[in-house]
């Protein structure tokens, strides 16, 4: 600490007074004859001298006092200023930081240790820093000596934390130029280096996304370039074989590819290799299919090895023989549930396994591919029967065949089933008389000269008796008309307009707090204005708030893959409901808005209940959750349990806007969205009630919607108790709707 100067009391004019006062009363004595003028002279004398001696003592201590009490004001001032300053302030002995002359109290905040025990502790501070960073504090604080020092490192402080400062270190001399203290200054850097770790995350995944982005185009232009070769062939098995080849050339080092032929028998028709760094000498497939081939062929299903969930120790695979594979692909070719083929890719090189994304690809090729041997087939079929009836009475696509005056010659079943047009009020009639849109539609429609696979065709909608229908249709023109083949796209379609809902509405939500930590991280890292301790407190706030906020949407969207893959594990096991229910309301509150009161419904002595209690709380709190954003002008939410039967009733009452009876029976299926355009103001990602609903069902359970009287909605949900699961199986589970 700094300690005050102790100044000693100038008693020279004292003696000058005594010795000018003891001469005078010397000649005195001297000169004066009697002995009582002597005596008197002499008390005299010796009390002026007393008197000024006082006199000269107290006006030097008062001086004293005042220089004294000038030094401590000066001394509170500046320990005021330190201890103002918004970091820490830490002073030490010339040539020996243990020890410390003075710590502000901002110490504690920043390392959990308070100003005494900092000082009591000569060796705190080296015991404080990181592990990772001693060593080179230390040696940078070594080199440094007396000369001025800014060192970044961490601290452990005495919660567990790892706190980011930045030291600031100079010598503090006097006017001689001798030492007298080392002054510190230690700043809580945290936000900083949090900053610049998001912006690091941040490129990397902008990086990620532009790598991503432009295999995708190379993805996308691959498949281009094969329903183009396959398009403009006239060969299939040579329009193979360059499919082939194309594939090779980015996506394996090998690519097979086995097709049935017409006696029904599986034949390689075409074996490629890529530029391979170690082609393995001359070797190659074998001509036939290998036996692995031919189990994927039968049992139609994709064949991963190593499997998706495996890690690739780069040992050899076997399926494809003569060949030293490290990873494969073989997806069969299905069209219309009927096995045309199997398309295989390999690797032979060291290198990364294939990946979902990979496997996807290999599949949308494999479609595509046994989308064009179907086609083919059907198409020679035609081409080559004239009593081609009875086929088209069985096909799976509508065929219409038109004349050379446009009159429709053939409608088969399909197009019946289709378009809701019976054959008899279309057949020996002009098409753009009888099928509705036809005749705006026509010009649009591919027509090819020959039946090869692969051309182009255009989706249209076509008006029926029962809605719209969208419809995927080519042509193939021969000498006596045009033979138009279709396929009902309605339901393909439907799904991806919800998936492209689904598209735009994640990335809404993603993106307004992907902007929001992107702008709180931009602002806390400018220097051209500074923030004070509220604001930016603020922002971190904003910060972790939008961070969870996509946590929760990106989880919701990794649950729901889980579910679907069937690699959701539920454990079983007695919990209590009404306490379960508490906890979510006591937490849902701290972050509702006023608007909105949330209320526990009482219940007592409830059986208790058997099921992955983690998850029927994540239930309960996506319902509480939805019935707080389904309430903008607030409201009461209640929530409760109770016992029925041998199960326990759950449930959340609101009222919001409430549930429409068309969308009662649809808003537990994945992705859809009662308000898919946000007209009132609502977002989401239609996942939510989708996973409440295969969670519930998992568990035993049911659940369903109905209305809370004239306004809201209530959201119930059963469970069984424990004791029907241990003596019984739980009743099936089934989506129930209220009236």
């Amino acid at each position: 600490m700094l300690s005050l100067e102790t100044y000693r009391a100038r008693f020279g004019p004292i003696a000058v007074s005594v010795l000018a006062l003891a001469a005078a009363a010397g000649a005195l004595l001297v000169l004066l004859p009697e002995e009582w003028q002597r005596i008197i002279v002499a008390a005299v004398a010796w009390a002026a001298g007393l008197a000024i001696a006082i006199y000269l003592a107290r006006r030097a201590t008062a001086r004293e006092q005042a220089r004294v009490a000038e030094l401590e004001t000066a001394e509170a001032r500046h320990r005021a200023l330190l201890d103002g300053l918004p970091l820490v302030t830490w002073m030490t002995a010339p040539g020996n930081r243990a020890e410390t002359l003075y710590v502000s109290p901002g110490i504690a905040d920043l390392s959990g240790y308070s100003p005494a025990e900092w000082a009591e502790q000569p060796d705190l501070h080296e015991r404080l820093l990181h592990p990772d960073d001693k060593e080179r504090v230390l040696h940078e604080l070594e080199q440094a000596g007396d000369t001025p020092t800014s060192i970044d490192y961490r601290l452990l402080a005495r919660d567990g934390r790892a706190v980011w400062v930045r030291e600031d270190s100079a010598t503090v001399r006097d006017l001689s130029g001798e030492p007298v203290y080392v002054q510190t200054f230690l700043r809580d850097i945290g936000d900083l280096k949090r900053g610049e770790d998001r912006r690091e995350l941040l490129e990397v995944a902008e990086r990620e996304a532009a790598s991503e982005s432009a295999e995708r185009r190379s993805r996308l232009d691959l498949l281009r370039r094969v329903g183009g070769d396959i398009a403009s062939s006239a060969e299939l098995d040579g329009a193979l074989g360059r499919v082939a080849d194309l594939v090779v050339v980015d996506l394996a080092d090998w690519c097979v590819i086995d097709v049935v032929d017409e006696s029904n028998e599986l034949r390689r028709v075409a074996a490629a290799r890529g530029a391979l760094i170690k082609p393995n000498g001359a070797r190659s497939p074998a001509d036939d299919p290998e036996a692995e081939v031919r189990a994927v062929f039968e049992s139609g299903r994709t064949r991963i090895l190593p499997n998706l969930d495996e890690r690739s120790t780069g040992t050899r695979v076997p399926f494809l023989d003569n060949l030293d594979a490290r990873s494969v692909i073989s997806v069969p070719l299905q069209a219309r549930k009927q096995q045309l083929g199997v398309l295989t890719l390999a690797r032979t090189e060291q290198g990364p396994a294939y990946s979902a994304d990979e496997v996807a690809f290999a599949e949308d090729l494999a479609s595509r591919l046994a989308l064009a041997l179907d086609r083919a087939r059907l198409y020679r079929e035609v081409e080559e029967r004239s009593d081609a009836a009875w086929v088209l009475e069985h096909v799976a696509d509508g065929v219409l065949l038109l004349d050379r005056n446009g009159l429709v010659r053939l409608w088969n079943p399909a197009a019946e089933a289709i378009t809701f047009i019976p054959a008899g009020d279309v057949v020996g009639k002009a098409a753009a008389d009888t099928i509705p849109g036809w005749k705006a539609s026509v010009e649009t429609v591919p027509v090819s000269a020959s039946p090869n696979p692969g051309h182009d065709e255009v989706l249209i909608p076509i008006e029926t008796s029962r809605g719209e229908r969208w419809i995927a249709i080519s042509g193939v023109r021969f000498f006596g008309g045009t033979v138009y083949a279709f396929r009902d796209l309605t339901d393909t379609r439907r799904l991806e307009e919800i998936k492209a809902d689904f598209i735009a509405t994640a990335s809404h939500e993603l993106r307004t707090p992907l902007a929001a930590v992107y702008g709180a991280a931009q602002t806390l890292l400018r220097h051209d204005f500074a923030l004070d301790e509220t604001g930016r407190e603020r922002f971190v706030s904003l910060i972790a708030d939008e961070s969870e906020r996509l946590g929760r949407i990106v989880n919701e969207i990794l649950l729901a893959n889980q579910l679907d893959a069937g690699r959701l594990d539920l454990e079983s096991e007695p919990f209590d409901a009404h306490d379960l229910v508490e906890r979510v309301v006591e937490a849902t509150r701290m972050h509702a808005p006023p608007s909105v009161t949330l209320d526990v419904e009482p219940s007592n002595n409830l059986s208790p209940v058997a099921a992955d209690a983690d998850k029927v709380r994540q239930v309960v709190v996506n319902l509480v959750e939805n019935a707080i954003k389904y309430s903008p002008d607030g409201g009461r939410v209640e929530v409760g349990v109770e016992e029925q039967d041998s199960s326990i009733r759950f449930h959340v009452r609101d009222q919001g806007l409430g549930v429409a009876p068309e969308d009662q029976e649809r808003i537990f299926e994945k992705f859809y969205r009662a308000d898919p355009q946000m007209v009132r103001g609502v977002g989401g990602t239609g996942l939510g009630l989708y996973i409440c609903k295969e969670l519930i069902d998992r568990m035993g359970g049911r659940i369903w919607v109905e209305p809370n009287g004239d306004q809201g909605s209530n959201f119930v949900f059963d469970l069984p108790t424990a004791e029907v699961m241990a003596h019984g199986e739980p009743r099936r589970p089934r989506l129930q709707l209220g009236n």
